[in-house]
């Protein structure tokens, strides 16, 4: 169960990395496509994912799901304004940070299938 969880949590956070690049080069920049060729965001996507079983073994039920998704998409946001200074708006950081975090939690949860 461990290892299919670990396995969840690196197609999840690749999967994320991807949507968010592909995000960012349809509604921004065409040009920000590169940003799915490197590595270190893929290796970011997947540390994020990290503590969201803990969020669906916290026995909240939905909750731990939508506090998931708030921390996918705040914490990648923090950083990228915060800590890597992205030049975009923080609307647009948040936004493109929803569709990883939204994309990473439905690929988290297919692999799982209805196990938490």
């Amino acid at each position: 169960m461990i290892f299919k969880r670990l396995i969840a949590v690196v197609l999840a956070g690749t999967a994320g990395t991807l949507a968010n690049a592909a995000a960012a080069a349809l509604f921004v920049d065409p040009a920000l496509w590169k940003l799915a060729a490197l590595p270190n965001r893929y290796a970011l996507g997947i540390l994020f994912v990290l503590p969201v079983p803990t969020f669906y073994c916290l026995g909240l039920g939905a909750w731990g799901g939508a506090l998931a998704l708030g921390f996918l998409t705040l914490a990648p946001s923090l950083l990228a304004k915060l800590g890597l200074g992205a030049p975009a708006a923080w609307p647009v950081v948040l936004a493109l940070n929803f569709v990883y975090a939204l994309t990473a939690l439905v690929v988290y949860r297919l692999v799982l299938g209805g196990r938490r």
